[in-house]
């Protein structure tokens, strides 16, 4: 762990898999980063309102070895962390420094691009990818929400659909969004795309699709973002580099590359059919091209 930000990550990537004892402490960890570095275990169990064992077990969960392990690495991440703040790095986001030269950019671009997509297949599950492109399929309507970079690629999604038949809309105006997810029904899909999770408008949105009855799909990248309490299908990315309220440039690709996955799976999910109406898409705008 790298710093302040991947330790703090790391909990949240985990914390929807983690019990509701463990929670508490993971609760009381994120809001008092700093404290715990002097205490002990017992100190924080006391202060998380939960047993020593629970501590220890949370700290399994984050993947040590038990809680001198996890006490190591968070202090070490703290002294990372005031390393780094002594050569502020306006463009830390960007993962590029000062002492970059041009000709480095494309490689760090790349490399920064297959490192986010490798770490989204570590989290790709077939079982939850199988529901999520049957979801679509089974969708009357479908509808998707996302603002910024999310909403981009949210049309992306919708323009992927709709060429091969689906009734599908997306909006990045919250008020469209929530007039639409007001009607939506049980036969209807709202999918919601939001790195941080956080977005208030797309989790709104999300939200009132569900209170409407309709099923709901989400594309985030972290597990204990609000928008996951929505979701009855989660699809997350490997963007572990991103801080936990920031897009970066990886992360559109990670997006890319699920709204692609999931497009596919509809496309071999009934191949004949789906190839059909693509022929006839391609068809018609055979004459646009020079």
């Amino acid at each position: 762990m790298d710093s302040e930000n991947n330790f703090g990550n790391k909990i949240k990537k985990i914390y929807n898999e983690l019990r509701k004892s463990e929670k508490k402490v993971a609760d009381y960890i994120l809001a008092n980063r700093y404290e715990i570095e002097e205490m002990g275990l017992e100190e924080i169990a006391k202060n998380s309102n939960v047993s020593t064992p629970t501590v220890i077990r949370f700290t399994k969960a984050m993947g040590f070895e038990g809680f001198k392990e996890f006490k190591t690495e968070l202090l070490k991440s703290g002294r990372d962390n005031t390393a780094e703040l002594e050569n502020i790095n306006l463009l830390l986001d960007l993962h590029v420094n000062a002492d970059d030269k041009l000709k480095d950019i494309p490689l760090k671009i790349i490399g920064l691009t297959i490192k986010a997509l490798e770490e989204t297949f570590k989290f790709i599950n077939y079982e939850t990818y199988a529901k999520a492109v049957k979801m679509i399929t089974d969708a009357n309507i479908i509808d998707i929400y996302g603002v910024g970079n999310s909403g981009s690629i949210g049309n992306d999604f919708m323009s992927k659909l709709l060429r091969i038949g689906l009734n599908c809309r997306a909006y990045s105006d919250n008020h469209l969004q929530q007039l639409c997810a007001c009607h939506l029904r049980k036969n209807d899909l709202a999918i919601g795309i939001s790195h941080s999770g956080e977005t208030k408008d797309t989790v709104d949105a999300i939200r009132i699709a569900k209170e409407s009855g309709a099923k709901t799909l989400v594309l985030t990248n972290f597990k204990a973002s609000v928008i996951t309490k929505y979701a009855d299908i989660v699809m997350f990315t490997g963007d572990t580099e991103s801080s936990f309220y920031s897009e970066t440039m990886s992360s559109r690709m990670s997006q890319l590359a699920i709204v692609d996955m999931l497009y596919m799976g509809v496309v071999v999910s009934d191949y004949r059919k789906y190839t059909k109406r693509l022929d006839k898409i391609n068809n018609m705008t055979i004459g646009k091209i020079y």
